[in-house]
């Protein structure tokens, strides 16, 4: 169950709600797990907050990938130029 409520992202509330489970028995529960895996249970608010870190990064790699197409476009421009340039003239 523990495990069923760290892949959610609803609140406790409503996942307590929705099992039929008392919202203090998940919160044992989740004590308990943490107790013995000794790993931290990730709330729906740090899952909120990793998505918003997911979404600036997107929008960062996005703005990166068109800096890297302008960036390439003035350097086919400039390598065309140098071409026409170092032709002999007749």
């Amino acid at each position: 169950t523990v495990k069923f409520i760290q892949e959610q992202t609803k609140t406790l509330g409503d996942l307590a709600e929705e099992l039929n489970i008392p919202k203090s028995t998940l919160h044992q529960w989740m004590g308990k797990y943490r107790e013995l895996k000794h790993e931290p249970v990730a709330s729906v608010d740090r899952v909120k907050e990793l998505e918003a870190e997911l979404k600036e990064m997107r929008r960062l790699l996005q703005e990166k990938e068109h800096t890297l197409a302008d960036t390439q476009e003035e350097l086919a421009i400039v390598k065309k130029a140098v071409h026409i340039f170092s032709k002999p003239k007749s």
